[in-house]
């Protein structure tokens, strides 16, 4: 099947999508307001990678932001949403569906910055796992010539 991008995709088992497309296109960066050039803090991305290493990346897509009222003084309050997208190693694959990686990036980032950050969740857009290699990549692999750096 191809999508909007003309890139290859195939639909696996739980809703999970194996791609064949450039890791830029992918995310619903429409549905974001704010599609800007944020990322995870290094501190955090330390611990979601430590913590769940079937992750490869986590790629942020944009946020969004929406203001409540405080009852007592009327004064807005602004919570953040940021979108992400994870992708996986190559012999890994989820452990569970976007809702489960969602609370587990809720709650780490909670664990991480403490209750003065509880204005900033985490929606996970894409769960991207790469495409099993077939027989011929695996073939190539182990028999390919190694180029000499001499020659080059």
């Amino acid at each position: 099947m191809e999508n909007e991008n003309n890139d290859d995709y195939y639909e696996i088992p739980n809703g999970l999508v194996r791609r064949v497309v450039n890791e830029t296109t992918i995310g619903l960066k429409d549905s974001y307001m704010n599609v800007c050039d944020i990322e995870i803090p290094e501190s955090f991305n330390t611990v979601i990678l430590k913590l769940c290493p079937e992750i490869r990346e986590v790629v942020t897509i944009g946020y969004k932001s929406n203001s409540v009222y405080n009852p007592t003084n009327f004064e807005p309050i602004f919570k953040f949403m940021v979108g992400v997208n994870i992708f996986f190693n190559e012999d890994n694959i989820p452990k569970g569906d976007k809702s489960h990686y969602e609370g587990l990036f809720n709650d780490y980032f909670k664990m991480t910055y403490g209750s003065e950050m509880d204005f900033i969740s985490f929606k996970v857009e894409s769960l991207i796992v790469p495409p099993e290699k077939t027989n011929q990549d695996k073939f190539f692999e182990l028999f390919k010539k190694k180029v000499d750096e001499k020659n080059s």
